[in-house]
């Protein structure tokens, strides 16, 4: 019976501190981290593998529902490690527990009454923002300066392009007469082509097709020949060039290589030389230099007669010079480089032993 009056008390004052409560605070509407939050706390309480990841798998659903933003990647990326490291890992646990707070921190800011703004005010802070220095247009100078350039340029390039229209339109004045000559004549003789190979196909079909097959046989063995004449020249251009630097020193082809790779010309440098090194190799024997052999056979001569790391080296070299000058790879200066190296490296070794071979025989 003692309990009883605090009953009463109780049941009539329920109601009069829910309308306060209700009065006194704005109470927002529960949002997609709430939800989150308790679906992460439910998988932080559960003992059960499977329980637990239920509901792992329904917080990351429900985060991948609430839009993009650095928070949600932050859960999902807590989420993930909590898969990853094994559910009911102590790590699971401090990730889900981090992942908790995170959504708990969201659902605080989400939950804030808006602020009330001054419309009066913000219209002025705006106005304040926008004319400050950070928010100036930087480029107005620039955009003037360009249009004034702009200004002072167009009439000369309206005088060139009035002056281009005039010349050309002499040039054309001058060349009409001329094309349109050519072109009667064309026309002129593709009549007379098709007058006769009709009279001809009326009097013998055969007649007519054998000479039509006549001329382009001697038109085609004329444009043959000029081809085959046009690369008989350059080979004979080539030759005589290959003949002049056989006949040099390799001494003289080092030091025009070294100028034409100053000037740019890399790979008239490499070519120079590894001529030069073919050149030293047949000055100490170890091939027979003839223009009309292969590099491939100067190696196949040089694998029977030097150790395998020369052979090797050459080898390397042989396979630089072929790339750039048969396959067209562009020529840069470390491969003249490398040529040019073992061009010297072989010279000198030749010089003394050449040197060695003069003191015996005195």
């Amino acid at each position: 019976m003692g309990y009883l009056p605090f009953a009463f008390v109780f049941l009539f004052a329920m109601p009069t501190l829910g309308q306060m409560k209700q009065r006194g605070e704005f109470i927002a509407p529960q949002t997609p981290f709430a939800v989150v939050a308790e679906q992460l706390q439910r998988a932080k309480e559960a003992k059960s593998h499977i329980v637990r990841r239920d509901f792992l798998l329904k917080a990351q659903k429900s985060v991948e529902q609430i839009p993009q933003s650095p928070v949600t990647k932050q859960l999902r990326s807590k989420i993930e490690k909590a898969f990853r490291v094994g559910i009911l890992t102590e790590e699971a646990d401090e990730a889900i527990g981090e992942a908790i707070e995170i959504t708990k921190a969201a659902d605080r800011v989400l939950r804030q009454p808006p602020p009330s703004v001054d419309p009066e005010t913000a219209k002025a802070t705006l106005l304040r923002v926008l004319n400050s220095p950070e928010f100036r247009n930087r480029w107005a100078f620039v955009r003037r300066l360009l249009q004034r350039i702009s200004n002072w340029l167009e009439r000369p390039l309206i005088w060139i392009s009035r002056q281009l229209d005039w010349l050309l339109s002499r040039i054309g004045r001058i060349l009409r007469p001329v094309l349109e000559w050519l072109s009667k004549l064309v026309e002129a003789m593709g009549a007379w082509f098709m007058y006769w190979f009709q009279l001809l196909m009326s009097t013998s079909p055969l007649l007519a097709w054998s000479i039509v097959g006549i001329l382009g046989a001697i038109g085609l063995t004329s444009l043959a020949f000029a081809i085959l004449r046009w690369r008989q020249k350059k080979q004979e251009t080539l030759t005589q060039i290959a003949v002049a630097e056989a006949l040099v020193m390799p001494e003289q082809l080092l030091r025009e290589s070294e100028i034409a790779a100053r000037s740019g010309d890399y790979l008239t440098a490499l070519r120079k030389a590894y001529r030069a090194v073919l050149l030293i190799l047949d000055r100490v024997g170890l091939i027979r230099f003839r223009e009309q052999r292969t590099n491939w056979e100067y190696l196949a001569e040089v694998r029977k007669k030097t150790p395998s790391d020369f052979a090797r080296r050459f080898q390397e070299v042989t396979k630089i010079f072929d790339v750039c000058f048969y396959a067209r790879k562009l020529a840069t200066s470390n491969e003249f480089a490398i040529i040019k190296q073992f061009a010297e490296e072989i010279r000198q070794k030749a010089q003394t032993s050449i040197n060695l071979t003069e003191n015996e025989g005195n």
